[in-house]
């Protein structure tokens, strides 16, 4: 190897895991940056008194968690967190599984993709279980999320999709 190709590789290695790194801190920013308390918009679009999520930094700052439908009998905790050059989530579901997703930004407009990458305490392998997400900004203060299944081994097409509002001092 000559030296200016040693030169190039050695300037690849240093700087791609930054590159990759800074991929994965901005992901986790924009995952940050819905800290708060989220209201659920019913099917009217009129925001309700219901607390769809809870946003809250966690672990100095390393971890967000999130509390969906916080008090309910259905209430689940997603965290999110870095995990060296990217960011995964647990999603600790009222089934009693916990999917771990990887986030990745969406390939189009402005969201993110939470896609599968493993589960623990699956019933059975033919067991419905949440398989990805997607989330989808509409300006700062509203977020859409959409929610995808697996059962029966195969992924659903319908998702369950959650439109929240962030809670303002008028909500």
């Amino acid at each position: 190897m000559n030296k200016t190709t040693f030169a190039i590789a050695l300037a690849l290695m240093l700087t791609l895991p930054g590159v990759v790194n800074a991929k994965a801190d901005k992901i986790m920013e924009r995952l940050k940056s819905l800290e708060g308390d989220w209201m659920a918009i019913d099917e009217q679009g009129e925001v309700t008194e219901q607390v769809g999520a809870r946003f809250r930094l966690t672990a100095s700052g390393s971890a967000l968690q999130e509390l969906m439908f916080p008090g309910t009998p259905h209430e689940m905790l997603n965290v999110y967190h870095m995990d060296g050059e990217r960011v995964l989530m647990t999603h600790y579901c009222s089934a009693g599984s916990q999917p771990r997703l990887e986030v990745v930004p969406a390939e189009k407009d402005d969201g993110l993709l939470l896609k599968f990458e493993s589960i623990t305490n699956l019933e059975s392998p033919t067991a419905h279980f949440m398989h990805h997400a997607e989330y989808q900004w509409e300006g700062e203060n509203r977020l859409t999320t959409y929610w995808y299944g697996s059962s029966e081994g195969e992924v659903q097409g319908d998702a369950a999709v959650f439109r929240l509002v962030r809670k303002t001092k008028a909500h």
